[in-house]
């Protein structure tokens, strides 16, 4: 509805394959069933981003392991939700998510979390448009080995503690993590 991914691979040797329930622009494949992706290949990714889209998920403990299911091992989950922002259906509006739920999902999802953040409560010494939505983002890895965080790039955006930067985007983590793992991609 109000925009995709699409640009974070310009200039990469990536494809792009937009998902979605019902057609529409940058969408590639439409779901045949919104929580049973069977039209993709199990383990087919090696990243899967979603933004702005899992506050208006019904059951997102579905969702979330049907990502892990199309991901590849070693692959990447990068997920991005609002959690201040007014209620907005499209076609519902269910959840916000703070660190700790983004991690249960996680972990419940069968991910080793390597990141869950938000953008912090609102604070009076960051610019008001910092803190109107207070947007959340989640890294998760599909691995069977144990790893450590530390790692791993992190995006360290939690005002509630220390406000560490003003860059907090999907894109900044994406190509961080293309670079530290996926060198090739770079």
């Amino acid at each position: 509805m109000n925009g995709c991914m699409r640009p974070l691979f310009d200039g990469l040797d990536a494809e792009y394959i937009g998902l979605d329930i019902e057609a529409g622009p940058n969408v590639d494949v439409v779901m045949n069933e919104p929580y049973k992706w069977d039209n993709l290949e199990d383990e087919s990714f090696d990243f899967v981003i979603s933004a702005n889209a899992f506050e208006h998920i019904e059951f997102p403990w579905l969702t979330i392991k049907e990502i892990y299911r199309k991901l590849k091992q070693g692959g990447f989950a990068c997920i991005h939700a609002p959690l201040s922002i007014p209620e907005h259906r499209y076609p519902v509006d269910c959840y916000r998510y703070y660190p700790d739920g983004f991690r249960a999902l996680g972990k419940w999802g069968g991910f080793q979390v390597i990141s869950a953040t938000v953008g912090g409560v609102p604070s009076m010494s960051a610019p008001k448009e910092w803190d109107e939505f207070n947007d959340s983002l989640m890294i998760l890895l599909k691995s069977d080995k144990p790893v450590n965080p530390d790692d791993y790039p992190v995006l360290k955006y939690e005002r509630r503690i220390e406000f560490v930067g003003d860059n907090a985007s999907i894109s900044s983590i994406f190509h961080l993590l293309i670079e530290k793992d996926f060198p090739s991609y770079a």
